[in-house]
């Protein structure tokens, strides 16, 4: 019995030693990338996984992918994820707990993505009064909804009945009629206007008030790259790879945009005319300037007005832009 055992060892040993030789080999280093089956948050990590460019940099990269952001903070505080992409709110909850989260880029400016979808009937906010408008309370479409009232100093929000409701329930009910509009994010409001014969009043980026078209910021909303404080120190190379790999999938989504929406709608299960239009309402790259910042200041107040944060975290606290600074020195622009 002791002999099989102490071939069973031995055999194991040579495993593990076999094992280690060939990750030495290939100078591949591994890291797990945690994100979501969004395009709004994983569109360049898909891109530099299926276009070998996590490989480019020696990185053997594992992509895994969570329903919720808040399912993939517990993954990385809980360890199983050293990196990841997620909106800001669920970043910023994390890191007002406070745990020591640092964004290391931005993936996407996804503020054009938060929309008030209504009926083709509704041309004014106005048209709206006595409706019923549906929305997730503690979220950017609730801060969203906040600066459409804030910047429309003529509409009277009261009039206006707002129903609480997750995403797929808004999909629901707007089609079914329960709800009269939707305040709802990419790519759920693609599927609200096609399956609720919907459009577009106003999104964080646009107004379509009156059937026209007008470039009107009034909310920032960012997809993010982050890790923790204690891995960007000691994983400093590990970090700075992940970034150029990024950096590299967005390079390739602005040249070869035929290709990445092939590749993107095959994989988050879209016909290629809905992909570009997902794709459409966001602006991808990885900067870290003055408006992320500003808009990541506001979030936490946000949060913090609503007592969701015991403080409201400073974006150049946990901004960290020493891996883009390194790769990138042209897209980190903070004053």
């Amino acid at each position: 019995m002791l002999t099989v055992w102490s071939t069973m060892l031995r055999l194991v040993g040579l495993g593990v030693l076999l094992g280690l030789m060939s990750a030495q080999a290939t100078g591949q280093t591994k890291v797990v990338i945690g994100t979501a089956k969004d395009p709004n948050l994983g569109s360049q990590i898909i891109v530099a996984r299926d276009k070998g460019f996590f490989r480019e940099q020696g990185l053997d990269a594992e992509i895994k992918f969570f329903p919720t952001g808040g399912d993939l903070m517990s993954a990385f505080v809980g360890g199983s994820v050293q990196m990841g992409t997620a909106g800001l709110t669920p970043v910023t909850l994390l890191r007002g707990r406070p745990y020591p989260v640092k964004v290391v880029a931005q993936v996407a400016d996804i503020s054009g993505a938060q929309q008030l979808i209504v009926k083709q009937n509704v041309t004014q906010l106005s048209d709206l009064y006595g409706k019923k408008v549906g929305l997730l309370r503690g979220t950017s479409p609730e801060a969203l909804w906040n600066a459409i009232v804030r910047t429309h100093k003529d509409f009277d929000a009261s009039k206006v009945q707002i129903v609480n409701m997750g995403a797929t329930e808004m999909l629901e009910g707007f089609t079914l009629g329960v709800v009269d509009a939707v305040v709802l994010w990419e790519p759920h409001s693609t599927r609200a206007r096609k399956s609720g014969k919907g459009k577009i009043l106003v999104s964080g980026t646009h107004s379509y008030l009156g059937n026209k078209v007008e470039s009107q910021r009034i909310f920032g909303d960012h997809a993010l790259l982050f890790a923790s404080e204690s891995f960007v120190r000691d994983n400093a190379a590990t970090v700075r790879a992940v970034v150029a790999a990024l950096a590299k999938a967005n390079d390739f989504m602005e040249s070869n945009k035929t290709e990445a929406v092939a590749l993107l709608a095959k994989e988050f299960d879209f016909e290629p005319g809905e992909m570009t239009t997902v794709l459409g309402a966001n602006r991808y790259t990885l900067r870290l300037d003055d408006q992320l910042a500003g808009d990541m200041d506001a979030l936490g107040e946000f949060m913090y007005g609503l007592k969701r944060l015991p403080q409201a975290p400073k974006a150049r606290d946990w901004i960290d832009p020493t891996a883009l600074r390194g790769v990138r020195p042209a897209l980190v622009d903070l004053k």
